[in-house]
């Protein structure tokens, strides 16, 4: 089975802040990486705060563009115009850590889950309000919150939301940027639950980016430790999650583990 998701070789810089008039000297964020994904598969992405995690991310979804390397969905490059403006981009989508910041604070949780739906499926009316209902039961909310506003739900709640609205047009692919981590533990467990629950349904492969390594271990088959830009260490079955190798790997599964 060839890869569903291809990075080869990705490297990104930016301007360090606060330069001189005419500096042009960059900060290597992401430094050369390299894996891919296979249709159903659940990479979880750990390091530490500011090791290039969530750029890493926004690469994958197309919202940076690398300055050297390739990533390619179904065998296409997302860096092309006829990537970005082709339907199959519904078939990348992504939920935040903040949950608050990714929505229209005036959208009803309708209108936010119908988002993707009205651009790249027009449903009538009717087809519409089904389709929105459905995804409010799959996430675990009933019709009443159709109406409702950020305002006026619990955070695990707008994230359930927040969930229907990225598999609103059935994507192959779903980035989870520390999707968990602004919730209260309790609310978590439930979270991580929904969204193994839906990878079985809906035969998803996915990455979820995170610092916490016990999400990880509920939900991924592999493992990449990110350290500085770099993929430190690559573990193909979570089995040998014991086994690593790396000195940052060994530690952080110390501190967080005790292996």
């Amino acid at each position: 089975m060839p890869p569903l998701l291809q990075v080869a070789n990705v490297k990104k810089s930016f301007l360090q802040p606060n330069q001189r008039l005419f500096s042009n000297k960059k900060t290597t964020v992401i430094k050369g990486v390299s894996f891919d994904l296979k249709q159903g598969e659940c990479l979880g992405i750990i390091g530490e705060s500011g090791s290039g995690k969530s750029t890493l991310g926004k690469l994958i979804l197309g919202l940076e563009k690398p300055d050297s390397g390739k990533i390619y969905f179904n065998g296409q490059d997302i860096s092309t115009r006829t990537w970005k403006k082709s339907a199959m981009r519904k078939n990348i989508s992504a939920v935040f850590q903040d949950y608050n910041a990714s929505v229209n604070p005036y959208f009803t949780a309708a209108q936010i889950i119908a988002e993707p739906l009205d651009i790249y499926e027009k449903l009538a009316k009717n087809d519409r309000k089904k389709r929105i209902n459905v995804l409010l039961e799959q996430v675990g909310l009933d019709s009443s919150f159709y109406e409702r506003l950020p305002h006026e739900m619990s955070g695990g709640q707008l994230q359930r939301v927040c969930i229907a609205r990225a598999i609103a047009c059935t994507p192959q692919f779903i980035l989870f940027d520390e999707a968990v981590s602004s919730l209260d533990i309790s609310v978590q467990t439930q979270i991580l639950e929904l969204l193994a629950d839906l990878r079985k349904q809906l035969n998803l492969t996915s990455i979820f980016i995170t610092h916490d390594l016990t999400t990880i271990t509920y939900l991924c088959d592999k493992i990449a430790f990110f350290y500085k830009g770099e993929i430190v260490e690559y573990i193909d079955k979570i089995e040998q999650l014991s086994q690593v190798k790396n000195p940052y790997s060994k530690q952080l599964l110390e501190s967080i583990l005790g292996f």
